[in-house]
């Protein structure tokens, strides 16, 4: 029990980094005191006091996710204007050859993943300045049009036409 204690600010930080992550540690904090709480009570007190709390915690998982909703990256249908970045470059090559045209940005627990064509571009979540650089990429590659955004929660993006076109090798 000691070490969990040592280990609470990380543990809260980490969950901190996703409204998954809060929604799931709020879950085990209110199931934690409940059961302390009511361990004694009779059994219509308990289910009446788990349905209030379960009701809680879905809606405030709805509220967050509602509050989540920034706007995701919308392509620009204008002209390519700059040279792609060596790292856009590749994400787009990637998303070429991928068999569905997809690249994934997939946000979970403490961090991120972006992968295309069955390969992930982090090779270390740690190294903020990687992902820093793969973000741009992406970002670059939704503006420039060659990229569109397939969800809501800006995680699935297919290669457009445009995108097919400069990825081929007399492209760019």
């Amino acid at each position: 029990m000691d070490k969990l204690f040592e280990q609470l600010p990380q543990i809260i930080s980490a969950a901190a980094q996703s409204y998954l992550g809060t929604l799931a540690l709020l879950s085990v904090a209110l199931s934690v005191l409940a059961y302390f709480f009511f361990a004694k009570a009779s059994e219509k007190v308990k289910v009446g006091i788990f349905v209030l709390l379960f009701l809680g915690v879905l809606g405030f998982g709805a509220a967050m996710f509602r509050a989540s909703g920034a706007a995701p990256i919308t392509p620009h249908p204008t002209a390519v204007t700059a040279p792609l970045s060596k790292e856009a470059k590749i994400l787009l090559k990637g998303a070429a050859q991928d068999t569905s045209g997809l690249v994934l940005y997939e946000h979970f627990g403490g961090g991120v993943d972006l992968q295309t064509n069955g390969k992930s571009m982090f090779p270390s979540q740690a190294d903020h300045h990687t992902v820093a650089l793969w973000e741009a990429a992406l970002e670059e590659l939704v503006k420039e049009g060659l990229l569109v955004v397939r969800d809501k929660q800006g995680e699935v993006f297919e290669i457009t036409k445009k995108g097919y076109d400069a990825a081929k090798p007399d492209g760019r």
